[in-house]
Parts: structure tokens; sequence; C-alpha cells
């Protein structure tokens, strides 16, 4: 093992050890609360990148997490099944949906790409408001049964009724997700996808399915979205369609997951949990600011897409580069 791989393996455990003590180092129910909702928008902005990695813009991201949370939500509610058996169904509807209109929605291109899948985040969103008897109507969903407890014979059974406890289930569910994204990305796939982006036309003439790739990884990603929605159903306990800022399905969420993943770094599988984490933290810091945060959040956007194309993942380097210049300089003056 090679000094750069040794110091990213160093680094990947610091930062899981410091995940799993979060909670006891911070001991705060609010910040705890925080902290999911972070990791619950890190699967989803991941999920949406791995889109974009075939050179689409997918402003969905809202409509499919509204659909895996209230086929989760209802099929608990309504019907009885564990927890444990609709938060997988809620992905898998999201991505069957993700199947079924994928061919079509791939014959499109660039901006008409993007404006079919927010018309249908929207389909979604309004469905769900007008059909009162099924969904509860713009009122949404109240009292959702929590995750089943799990028993550990001779030791004791796990509960999700705290904070905490999701925090962990949250941080376990979307760990073994990413995982999968991340592997996927890095396998002999994940090249094919970067070639439909880079030039799709070359890559057909050497024998890649475009349209078949296309719709497997918009599968792939509508089901790990829908995934998100789900967890989030199930923390929350409640669930409303109502298209207002603060609602988790509103088109804003579809909207900052872009800013999250150009922000953090497009280029990078850790650039959308960058940027993840920074802006949804600028807000809780800033409380005083907030009827200023779309201005601020515009601001920044065009500061890093001047000065730094490459993201926040690449902050190192810009730190490098300009730390090199300086050096030439002075260098350069002295007799």
């Amino acid at each position: 093992m090679n000094r750069e791989k040794f110091v990213k393996a160093l680094v990947t455990v610091i930062l899981l050890v410091l995940v799993c003590l979060l909670p006891l180092i911070v001991q705060n129910d609010y910040w705890i609360h925080v902290f999911i909702l972070i990791a619950i928008m890190i699967l989803t902005t991941a999920s949406m990148r791995a889109i974009f990695r075939t050179g689409e813009i997918f402003i969905g991201t809202a409509g499919f997490m509204l659909l895996g949370a209230y086929s989760a939500a209802l099929l608990t509610k309504k019907l009885g099944l564990s927890v444990w058996l609709t938060m997988p169904i809620g992905g898998l509807s999201a991505a069957a949906v993700a199947f079924a209109v994928g061919y079509p929605f791939f014959r499109v291109k660039g901006v008409y790409f993007s404006i079919t899948t927010l018309l249908l985040a929207m389909v979604f969103q309004y469905t769900t408001g007008y059909f009162y008897k099924f969904t509860g109507g713009w009122d949404g969903v109240r009292f959702i049964p929590p995750p089943n407890p799990i028993p550990i014979p001779g030791i004791t059974t796990l509960t999700f009724e705290t904070d905490i406890s999701y925090y962990y289930l949250a941080v376990i569910i979307i760990g073994v997700s990413l995982f999968i994204l991340y592997r996927m990305e890095r396998s002999r796939i994940g090249l094919v996808w970067g070639s439909i982006r880079e030039a799709d036309n070359l890559a057909q003439s050497v024998g890649v399915n475009i349209m078949a790739q296309k719709i497997f990884i918009f599968v792939v990603a509508c089901f790990f979205i829908g995934i998100a929605g789900a967890l989030y159903a199930f923390y929350k306990r409640a669930l409303s369609p109502a298209g207002n800022p603060g609602n988790i399905f509103s088109i804003f969420t579809s909207i900052y997951c872009i800013l999250y993943m150009v922000v953090g770094g497009e280029s990078s599988f850790f650039g959308s949990m960058i940027g993840t984490i920074l802006f949804m933290l600028i807000p809780e810091f800033s409380r005083k600011l907030q009827q200023y945060r779309p201005l601020v959040y515009g601001a920044l956007l065009i500061l890093i897409v001047f000065f730094m194309p490459q993201g926040l993942v690449g902050l190192s380097k810009y730190f490098t580069i300009g730390y090199r210049k300086l050096l030439w300089r002075f260098r350069s003056k002295v007799p």
C-alpha cells in the first residue's frame, strides 16, 4: 500500500469513527435531528449525481422521494406491513416508475429531459394532494408507525423511538447504499457511464447501448432516492405533499440537490457529500439571515463556478497551486 492509499484509508477510518461517535459527542436532540436530515439528503444528492454521470440533469428528485415515502408509509399505516418490508418497497416503487418512464424520457436530452423530470415530480405532488381518501390529500399522513423493534436474544431489544437510535439506523442504511453507489461508479460500468457523458456517439460506436445504460442507472438511482424518502417518512412519522419551501418534497429540494453537487464538486463521489453537509449547516449558524438564504446560496454558487470549477473537493489542489505560484514569484524576485 502506497502512501496515498494509506492516507485515504486512515481518513476514511477516522471519519467513520467520528460519524459513529457523533451523537455521544454532541448530546443534543436538535443537532441529532439535523444530522439525520443531512444523512438523508447525502443519499439523495449522491443518487441524483449518479444520473448526472451520464450527462443528464435530473430535477425530479423530490418527486421520487415523495413516491418512496408515501408508498412505504401508506403500506405500513393502512395494511400494517412491517417497516423492514415497506422501506425497500418504497425504493422499488420509485424504481418501477423510473423503469416505466425511462425510455420515453431518455428519448430527449439536455434541458428537455430536465423539464420532463420536473413535470413528473409535480404530477406526483399534485396527485398525492388531490387523492384525499387514499393519501390524506394536502393535509398529508399522520401518526406513521416507527420501525419495528429488533430483538437481540439474551441481550436487549433495539427500538427506534429516539433520535439517537434512528440516527444509527439511518447511518447503516445510507452507508450501505453509498457503498453500493461508490462501487458501481468505480467499476467498469461506471466508466461506461462516464464515456456516455463525455462522448455518447463515440461510446455508441464501440458497442455501448446508451439507452439501456441510462435507464439502468436511472432505475438504480431512483431506488435509492425512494429509500431516502422512506427513511424520512418513518423518521418524521408525518408527510405532506405541500409545495412550500420548508417541505422536503418541494421543487426547492431538487434544486438544492443540484447546488450541493456542483458546489461540492460533481467530478468526485465525495463532492456531493461535502456540498450537502456545508449547505445544510449554513442555515443552522445563520438563523437571522434565513430570508436571504437563496441569495447567499446563489452568490456562493457563482463564486465557486467561476473560481473553483472543481468544487470544494478540489480545495487542496487550489491551495497547492496558489502556494506554488507564490513561491515561484518569491524566488523569481530573489537575486
